[in-house]
């Protein structure tokens, strides 16, 4: 996980120590921050939505390739991710927060028209954070049981390892990303109910890059 932090913290801080007047620099190197918004199509379960995302970009200009850092953003309350019995969700929230590392090379480069192709992949970690308020039912039993509803409210967080592989065409300064997540599942448990989280699906989104 250090290693993970160190080096997403390396890749994502170049765009501001990196706006230097170096002119030998400026030749080898490009540097950049965007952000970007897209659709995010995750595991069914999870319900598709909003997906934002910022990063940070090392561009090597005569090896034709590019490193990166990022983190992306994810909020839904809208889905199921429950195994049944399921419980009686009132309210919940999920937060999904990728960071990432990625290496993309440059798939061709139209000068004239200053745009240009990458394509590359990488991994990270992804975390989410959860709440939820639901009510239990509980029998008291007998000839004539009375059932009654306890509401209860809960928090979860935690996270795992993903992959990922990506395609953005660069015009200018605005760009277009699909992207692919695959993630290794998460299995918890609110009291008694299973459920699991899967990001893995795929993204597009709309981005400037400066």
């Amino acid at each position: 996980m250090k290693t993970v932090f160190g080096l997403l913290l390396l890749l994502l801080t170049p765009p501001v120590w990196g706006q230097n007047n170096d002119t030998n620099a400026s030749k080898n190197l490009r540097q950049y921050y965007s952000g970007k918004f897209g659709y995010y199509h995750p595991d069914p379960k999870l319900n598709n939505g909003l997906l934002f995302g910022v990063d940070g970009i090392t561009e090597f200009v005569k090896y034709d390739f590019c490193l990166s850092g990022a983190v992306d953003f994810y909020q839904k309350q809208t889905f199921n991710f429950f195994t049944a019995p399921e419980p009686d969700v009132s309210r919940q929230a999920l937060i999904l927060l990728p960071l990432h590392a990625n290496i993309g090379y440059k798939l061709f480069e139209v000068s004239d028209a200053d745009t240009r192709m990458f394509i590359g992949g990488g991994g990270g970690y992804y975390f989410y954070f959860y709440s939820v308020e639901y009510n239990e039912s509980s029998s008291s039993g007998g000839l004539f049981p009375v059932i009654t509803l306890t509401p209860k409210s809960e928090t979860k967080n935690g996270g795992n390892l993903f992959g990922t592989a990506y395609a953005r065409m660069l015009i200018g300064k605005i760009f277009i990303e699909p992207r692919f997540y695959f993630a290794s599942p998460v299995e918890e448990k609110i009291g008694s109910y299973a459920y699991t989280i899967n990001p893995s699906g795929f993204a597009v989104t709309l981005g400037f890059q400066y």
